[in-house]
């Protein structure tokens, strides 16, 4: 657990006022299952603002990568690849900052469903310093978005 104390951020189960269990943290660059330590266990690994598998970090990893709030499959050469967009604490599907398109929204490092931030709702909280890049990291860690 002391390795998990110099993470850059955690993500907790909870609401923000009664956290449970630490279901990730970010260690190294990388993406760490709760309270996992191994190097095997890597989830995800963020070099600059690409998102690879694994613990490697190498292009040959990569997924997805993110410019501008907007989260491209690979490596975002069209808008066309535009998988989720981030804007005003708000994850969107696809090219979208339309309402309907809502898919979780984040306000005070708490994670929500939709569009509204009602206490009994969060799902999960993130402490810790984050950026557009780690919020789509901890959602692809958490399988809510893929």
């Amino acid at each position: 657990m002391a390795e998990a104390a110099n993470a850059q951020w955690q993500v907790y189960r909870g609401n923000g006022q009664f956290l449970t269990d630490q279901v990730l943290y970010k260690r190294d660059h990388r993406i760490f299952p709760g309270n996992s330590w191994s190097y095997a266990d890597v989830l995800y690994t963020i070099v600059g603002n690409k998102i690879t598998t694994g613990s490697s970090g190498s292009v040959f990893d990569l997924v997805y990568t993110c410019e501008d709030g907007k989260l491209y499959s690979g490596r975002g050469m069209y808008t066309s690849e535009i998988a989720y967009t981030f804007a005003n604490g708000k994850i969107y599907k696809g090219n979208s900052t339309f309402s309907l398109d809502i898919l979780y929204n984040i306000r005070d490092g708490v994670i929500y469903p939709g569009d509204h931030s009602f206490p009994l709702d969060a799902i999960y909280v993130i402490t810790g310093k984050y950026t557009d890049v780690d919020i789509f990291a901890i959602l692809l860690s958490l399988q809510l978005i893929t």
